[in-house]
């Protein structure tokens, strides 16, 4: 992804949500790009390099099953499937659009609501059980197999791969059905790829809101002075909360937010 950051108001926009031009003020559309990695940060977008975002990205996520479950939810909504020529035309545009995610290219279930399936890549892998735990795929309580027998005298369980074709996906909820591995065993732990996020070109007017009020923030603050607490000018005074998202903005964004645990 490059660090990639995405303009979340265009040139074109300012007007419409009441910032300046660029000739009355010159660094607007710098404090857009703040403003719009500010959203990032704040939504659980972002990882630890620098790369994520709300518009179009591609994540890896690794989770542990539940027992007894191959159901899990993915930490980004929601799921897109992106095609080839979508890259081809956002990277070619020249515009803040493109953010180097990987391409979608398996058809989703016939039964799924989505045409492609916004799965990159998947993999899943057996761990030791517990003594009384099962390590039986849930749907078929059937007893003994190799896999559980091997389990006791194998080394560091591999990942296998996942047929994408057989993934079943929600794109709204994130909610993920991987069908039973090798000797119908469930999955331990499973690795994932998938894209995530909106269209670049046409966000959703909440985002655009809260950056255009991050941006007043900003200005209102010396035209990016952040660590402002309050300012005097011939007797006129004013104070700002301590940080640059208020609760105005807070509310704008509550529907994106991802809380990230580590």
């Amino acid at each position: 992804m490059g660090q990639f950051q995405p303009l979340y108001l265009f040139q074109s926009e300012l007007a419409d949500f009441g910032l300046p031009d660029v000739d009355s003020q010159p660094n607007i559309l710098s404090l857009v790009e703040a403003s719009s990695s500010l959203i990032d940060e704040y939504c659980g977008r972002t990882d630890g390099d620098g790369n994520g975002s709300l518009v179009y990205t591609t994540y890896s996520q690794r989770m542990i099953l539940p027992e007894g479950r191959n159901v899990f939810r993915t930490m980004f909504r929601p799921l897109v499937g992106l095609t080839p020529t979508l890259a081809n035309q956002l990277s070619l545009s020249g515009q803040n659009y493109y953010t180097g995610f990987t391409p979608n290219s398996v058809q989703a279930p016939p039964y799924d609501q989505i045409a492609l399936s916004p799965i990159v890549g998947c993999s899943g892998r057996y761990g030791y059980s517990r003594r009384g735990s099962q390590q039986v795929y849930p749907d078929l309580n059937y007893g003994a197999n190799i896999l559980q027998i091997a389990s006791f005298f194998g080394g560091p369980p591999q990942f296998t791969p996942i047929d994408i074709s057989m993934i079943d996906v929600d794109p709204i909820t994130g909610e993920i059905w991987v069908p039973a591995g090798l000797y119908l065993s469930q999955y331990t732990e499973v690795f994932i790829q998938y894209n995530s996020g909106f269209d670049p070109r046409d966000m959703p007017k909440s985002i655009k809101h809260a950056c255009a009020a991050l941006c007043k923030n900003f200005l209102s603050r010396g035209g990016g002075t952040t660590g402002m607490k309050s300012f005097s000018v011939w007797r006129v005074s004013g104070q700002f909360t301590d940080d640059m998202i208020d609760p105005t903005v807070e509310r704008l964004l509550r529907p994106f937010a991802t809380v990230l645990a580590y």
